[in-house]
């Protein structure tokens, strides 16, 4: 089954791109770097930055004059800072420029730089008048770069972009201001993120009925992609409060579970002065040794091991999930344990855990928790968005890996310590040596005081003791990499997949190899049986898959297989065949939906009928658009990206969510059996794009089933009709004997032979969804194909099960709907009726 939508009018970044392309490209955005690096040269700070006098005289403070707002945008703190603020001009500001036009984009970055400095230093000096400790340290600082206006053009210009780089860019850009703020905490970071959100809400105000739509809900794809990337962004904010020289932020005790460095110089002078703590300076002195290459590398390979999850996540691996889920609970747990040791810890001990005495606000004090709580709370709520479980076995075999590699790694720590034992203090025992290796493991200074019990003297022993850590976690991550990476089909789905290309010849075979279904194999192991159990129903995916003969049988053996399992079996979008074969054992049937199947063998477009057909043939012609045969994995990354972005634009503008089960998408067109076929204009730009899944018969592709079919929104009428005349044409070229249009759920041809009251009852339910989904109007669509209708049956045991069943099928079709998500499901119901009362009153005053 597919879905389509009427693309809205093309988006003006579109047009915008046409007229800044050939007038020079970006004026503003080189003005800029111009402006920017003259200023660095004439006044002699290109090297080694302002002097402190010209730094309060044109930077912006809290207790500084106000031209200091957007004088502060010429000069930069030193030579690092104006080579970020060269590339920020390009990144940022020469998108705001192609989407807002260029002398938009100059007032934005204006006053975005004059506002959000304003802003941000005014929250500091607020927040410095209650007292905050934190903003009391940084209100004296003096903020200087171009950061706060280019941000706040950049945030500006989102609400030009497409619905998918919309929410990229502002999820992205968000959480990384945000965690700066939270994590380093200078007074930049602050002005910075006061820039961002003057240029959202700018956007917000400013935004115009012709922008592209907003990004409600994103496809399941994305979904994944945005979780993996909140957890990248929030692994690195520690790792940025760690690296920073003055990681002030009020969660910049966080970066102390991932990375400590090395004690100040004056730190250790005043604990180990004459009369100092003697065990405190011990602590300092071994933190200090806990320097070089083998530290260094395992002070960071935590965030590694993150970001090896969050690929994970984007690939949508249930493995990747469980990891992040243990990874955040332990991190959880240890941020507890944070939080209970600086509650507990003395004034005087606070050096010795990495925070500075009375520079620590109240908001820190539950940072550690906080925040792998709130990633963790994320994980929880979006599990059922990463459904590619690993091969059976897989996590076994991961298990036993890591642990025997773990095993070798202890053994050749005590057997070489062993051997080095004169260079530890205390010539260690092997026992010791074994008690030693899990601190080994911990980054440098983990929670400040937890040390290893045995001190390396001499070279060799600290070499020992620097990289066993190291090689233990490289082992974890190698092992953990081959984990969430995906792999070709196992066990199940192996086995299904090999019966689904010899007998898989129905409109929905091939659907029993989408993740997401369980499979249930006859006794014999001829036959399967793709379903999927919610709410206490076993749903399935169309009929059977296997031999003629063996179908009826397995239908019989399946349905009393579900109830001895205490399920309700429902067999779903099924032929005559499957219904006949339970015909005589009480079940009902209610005909769900029609197939639309188009013979070849003697199709050719002529006669009146096909008049709309041709005509779409004839206009892709001569508008010069193309059709281009793709599978997803040979794509070049662009056309990708391309079919991503106008797949997202789609779905915004429906502003619903994205449905499954027998509705496939960007997830299902990654099968390489799977073909795509493209409508490209001259220009090379994707216009619209359907996919087709092959029905087998032994080994060979008798039929090709529409599925995916999506227009973009700056495509000429058409586009679809185009691509599924030119698919089936190809496809008969081929010796193809049928192309299936697949059905429209909901929606019933005026001859469907079935007009029970339950029938009646589902296309009342079809009108009412109308206005949203249309799949009614999907029907009309493929009338123009002039196929040949045959009905798709739901089955079940009797009418007493219907409620039951159709929650689960509307679980099934979409699975992550919130109760917010169906109370907006059912506003755009009724404001699709209200619109559609008008246009009849409309038409019947016009008559």
């Amino acid at each position: 089954m597919s879905t389509h939508v009427t693309s809205p009018p093309a988006h003006p970044g579109e047009r915008l791109r046409v007229q800044v392309g050939p007038v020079g490209g970006f004026p503003v955005t080189a003005a800029a770097l111009l402006v920017l690096l003259g200023t660095a040269l004439v006044t002699g700070t290109l090297v080694s930055g302002p002097a402190p006098a010209l730094t309060h005289a044109v930077g912006a403070a809290a207790s500084g004059p106000a031209h200091g707002l957007l004088t502060s945008a010429l000069w930069c703190a030193g030579p690092g800072s104006l080579a970020v603020a060269a590339v920020a001009v390009v990144v940022l500001l020469g998108p705001a420029e192609r989407w807002l036009g260029s002398w938009p984009a100059l007032g934005a970055v204006v006053a975005g730089q004059v506002l959000g400095n304003a802003a941000g230093l005014a929250v500091i000096a607020v927040l410095a008048g209650a007292g905050d400790a934190w903003a009391r340290e940084i209100a004296p600082t003096v903020v200087l770069g171009p950061f706060s206006g280019l941000l706040a053009a950049a945030g500006l210009a989102t609400a030009r972009m497409p619905a998918l780089w919309r929410r990229r860019v502002r999820l992205l850009l968000s959480i990384s201001l945000t965690a700066l703020v939270l994590y380093s905490g200078t007074a930049g970071d602050v002005a910075r993120l006061a820039g961002w959100l003057v240029g959202l809400a700018a956007g917000a105000l400013l935004r115009r009925p012709q922008d592209g739509p907003a990004a409600s809900y994103p496809s399941r794809r994305e979904g994944r992609a945005l979780v993996a990337l909140v957890l990248a962004v929030t692994a690195l904010g520690p790792l940025a409060a760690a690296l920073s020289r003055t990681p002030d932020g009020p969660w910049a005790v966080v970066s102390h579970l991932f990375v400590a460095g090395a004690p100040h110089r004056d730190q250790l002078r005043a604990v180990c002065a004459p009369g100092g703590d003697v065990a405190d300076c011990r602590v300092l002195e071994a933190r200090a040794r806990l320097t070089g290459h083998g530290p260094a590398l395992l002070s960071i390979l935590p965030v590694v091991l993150q970001l090896v999850l969050a690929e994970g996540l984007r690939r949508g691996r249930r493995a990747a999930w469980v990891g992040a889920v243990v990874l955040g609970a332990v991190l959880t747990t240890v941020g507890g344990l944070v939080v209970a040791t600086v509650l507990r810890a003395p004034a005087e001990e606070l050096p010795l855990l990495g925070v500075r005495p009375g520079s620590l606000p109240a908001v820190s004090l539950v940072a550690p928790l906080v925040a792998p709580l709130a990633v963790l709370v994320l994980l929880l709520l979006t599990r059922d968005r990463f459904p590619v479980r690993a091969a059976p076995g897989t996590a076994r075999r991961w298990v036993l890996a890591a642990a025997a590699g773990t095993a070798v790694l202890a053994a050749g720590y005590v057997g070489v310590g062993w051997l080095l034992r004169a260079q530890f203090a205390g010539a260690p025992s092997p026992l010791a040596l074994l008690a030693d290796l899990p601190v080994r493991m911990l980054p440098p200074g983990y929670l400040g005081e937890v040390l290893a019990p045995l001190v390396p003297l001499h070279d060799g022993a600290r070499l020992l003791a620097d990289w066993t850590g190291v090689a233990a976690w490289t082992l974890l991550l190698v092992t953990a990499v081959r984990l969430v990476r995906p792999g070709a089909p196992r066990g199940d789905a192996l086995r299904a997949r090999a019966l689904v290309d010899r007998h898989g010849d129905g409109p929905l075979s091939f659907m029993a190899t989408w993740i997401g279904n369980r499979h249930w194999f006859s006794p014999d192991a001829a036959v399967v049986v793709a379903y999927r159990v919610l709410g206490g129903v076993a749903i399935t995916t169309g009929d059977p898959v296997g031999p003629p003969a063996a179908r009826g049988t397995a239908v019989r053996a399946f349905t009393a297989w579900c109830e001895d399992h205490g399920w309700t079996p429902c067999w779903y979008a099924v032929t005559d065949e499957v219904a006949g074969a339970l015909a005589g054992t009480g079940a009902r049937q209610v005909q769900v939906a029609a197939e639309t199947w188009l013979p070849l063998g003697d199709l050719a477009f002529t006669g009146r009928r096909w008049q709309d057909v041709r005509t779409a043939l004839n206009r892709a012609r001569r508008e010069g658009i193309d059709a281009r045969w793709v599978t997803w994995s040979q794509a070049p990354l662009g056309l990708r990206e391309q079919l991503v972005r106008l797949s997202e634009e789609w779905l915004a503008a429906k502003g619903l969510p994205e449905m499954g089960f027998t509705l496939g998408g960007l997830d299902e067109l990654a099968d390489d059996d799977v073909r795509c076929l493209l409508a490209v204009d001259a220009a090379g730009r994707v216009l619209g794009v359907t996919s087709w899944l092959p029905a087998h018969r032994d080994g060979r592709p008798v039929g090709w089933t529409l599925d995916v079919m999506r227009r973009g929104r700056n495509a000429p009428a058409g586009v679809v009709e185009f691509l599924i005349a030119t698919a089936a044409l190809a496809f008969q070229a081929e010796g193809t004997q049928f192309v299936s249009l697949s059905g429209a759920p909901l929606a019933l041809p005026a001859e469907a032979a079935d007009r029970g009251a339950v029938t009646r009852l589902l296309e009342l339910a079809g009108r009412t969804m109308e206005p949203v989904y249309g799949f009614r109007s999907l029907l009309a669509f493929k009338a123009k194909f002039q196929p040949r209708y045959r009905p798709l049956w739901l089955v079940y045991p009797g009418t007493a099960d219907l409620p039951r069943i159709a929650r689960a099928v509307s679980r099934a079709y979409l699975p992550h709907v919130t109760p917010v998500q169906a109370a907006r499901l059912a506003v755009a119901l009724a404001r699709g009726h209200r619109s559609r009362r008008g246009s009849r009153h409309e038409l019947a005053r016009s008559a």
